[in-house]
């Protein structure tokens, strides 16, 4: 008890967190009055661009999912991963006939064995037709990381434009060319009518690993296909419900919290940070110390705001492990307690048992994603009670 004091008292000490819209409000003026005019080309530094996914003020750097104040009490690679921009998007909307992009990388690795260097690294860009549908444009990625990225394409004025940036890496600067009398605006609200973002928690999968370009991350398609603003704090190897964690998910006053980290909650003896397990040779000791906890101060720090129990995706779908039966027995236990606004998302629902969806059968492909999008969708819309 002593350490999550410590822990919470750390938190309210260094990086003040804000409420959602507090980041993402544009300033036109801003914008315009930052901006460079070279070689008949308007170029707008990202930092004046409206902007989802970006959740706190004070950070290390200006494209951090995460605060400066992470503690050693979170593993090593969330403090590192929190640099990635995985569901970060601008949307906006220009009269510019032309839209040219640059992007600096975070690292220069950019790409993985099995990811490919757009999907990593890359951008894409999306157009809203008259139906209020997203639709694919174009995508841009890069060969040399001390050169960057850049990507030019033709636009109609006056069509929202959706920039979705890079899952697996982060980016140093990036900036948008326009026509130079052109203008910038901020999208108008959702006709979802949700405001305040979805946010997601969880591992590699919820990070994004493994599809082909940012788009296809089944966070970003369901927030498209909702029309509801996303957060994405998927960490590759390394969603494992440290207590502080749970802060830092509260912290961001959000729509609906889904909770998606069994497959890293793994036998303790496997880790190095598990100094707070007792049974370390327990195959699910981690679920049973860490889950319940967790979710009690998420809930007690956001009282009302939905929270979607996943259950461990498994494209061989053999049913429920000791994971998932752990957590319903806890979700059952909770509605009993009385809790409302809690959905429960079984793995049944999850790569439709379609043994195509994953790069090595695990982390899902596009395929795989679009199966992971429709289960998580679902569950999502069952929270926030949309139509």
């Amino acid at each position: 008890m002593k350490s999550k004091m410590l822990i919470v008292a750390v938190l309210a000490a260094g990086c003040a967190a804000v409420r959602a819209n507090d980041v993402v409000k544009f300033d036109p003026a801003m914008a315009v009055a930052n901006s460079v005019v070279t070689d008949g080309v308007k170029w707008i530094d990202g930092k004046y661009l409206p902007i989802e996914g970006r959740m706190f003020k004070n950070v290390d750097h200006y494209y951090d999912r995460l605060p400066c104040n992470v503690t050693s009490n979170v593993n090593g690679g969330v403090r590192s991963m929190k640099h990635h921009t995985s569901g970060m998007q601008f949307r906006f909307i220009t009269d510019s006939k032309t839209l040219h992009f640059k992007w600096m990388p975070y690292s220069a690795n950019l790409a993985m064995y099995h990811m490919p260097s757009i999907g990593v690294s890359g951008i894409d860009i999306y157009k809203q037709d008259a139906d209020g549908k997203w639709r694919y444009v174009r995508s841009g990625g890069m060969h040399d990381a001390k050169k960057g990225g850049s990507v030019t394409i033709s636009w109609t004025p006056g069509t929202p434009c959706l920039v979705n940036l890079p899952l697996y890496n982060g980016i140093r600067s990036f900036t948008l060319g326009i026509d130079p009398k052109a203008t910038i605006k901020a999208l108008g609200p959702r006709k979802s009518g949700v405001s305040k973002p979805v946010v997601f928690y969880g591992t590699s999968i919820t990070h994004g690993g493994c599809c082909s370009r940012p788009g296809l991350a089944f966070v970003n398609i369901v927030g498209r296909d909702l029309d509801v603003p996303v957060v994405n704090l998927g960490f590759s190897g390394s969603g494992v419900m440290e207590f502080e964690m749970s802060r830092h998910l509260a912290d961001i006053d959000a729509s609906c919290y889904v909770l998606d980290c069994l497959w890293n909650m793994n036998k303790a003896k496997d880790r190095f940070d598990y100094r707070d397990i007792r049974d370390r040779n327990d195959p699910i000791g981690v679920v049973k110390e860490r889950y319940e906890p967790f979710i009690r101060a998420l809930r007690k720090a956001r009282p009302g705001v939905p929270i979607v129990m996943a259950e461990q995706c498994d494209v061989w779908c053999k049913g429920p492990n000791a994971k998932d039966r752990f957590i319903r027995a806890l979700y059952e236990k909770l509605i009993a307690e009385g809790w409302k606004d809690l959905v429960y998302l079984p793995k049944t629902e999850m790569y439709s048992g379609d043994t195509e969806g994953t790069v090595d059968g695990c982390h899902p492909n596009d395929i795989g994603m679009a199966s992971m999008a429709k289960a998580f969708g679902a569950a999502v819309k069952k929270a926030l009670k949309l139509r």
